[in-house]
């Protein structure tokens, strides 16, 4: 069997900014909606299965400014978020459902909109470590 180098994650100021903000998105998440799986009845997530999933749409496809925004992210479980691709219809259907319209639209609008990533993730910080 042939030994692969394990992967080393990256120290760039970028990085270390965005791994800050990811620690504050699951802090304010935790608060705002609870520890359940949003797109399935899994209750009370804890360790490596609570996930914070990008849940109506993936992360790969969102811009700068919805990639830490908090209006898109959601705790799911390990099996909703990695197996199942984030379940985005469902996770979808239920954001209209509870949020409407309106909210979606205007969501669908900023996914398309373009940020300078560095300066926004450093405002985005200081605003959710005020918080």
């Amino acid at each position: 069997m042939k030994k692969t180098r394990l992967r080393r994650k990256s120290k760039s100021p970028q990085r270390k900014l965005e791994d800050l903000l990811w620690v504050e998105c699951k802090r304010i998440v935790d608060k705002m909606y609870g520890t359940n799986c949003y797109t399935c009845p899994a209750k009370n997530l804890i360790g490596a299965n609570k996930q914070l999933g990008h849940v109506p749409w993936a992360k790969a496809t969102l811009g700068a400014n919805l990639k830490y925004d908090i209006r898109v992210l959601r705790n799911q479980c390990f099996r909703c978020n990695i197996h199942l691709g984030g379940q985005g219809a469902e996770a979808y259907k239920r954001m209209l459902r509870e949020e409407g319209k309106a909210y979606m639209d205007k969501l669908e609008k900023e996914r398309h909109e373009t940020v300078k990533a560095s300066e926004h993730y450093s405002q985005l910080l200081e605003y959710y470590q005020s918080l």
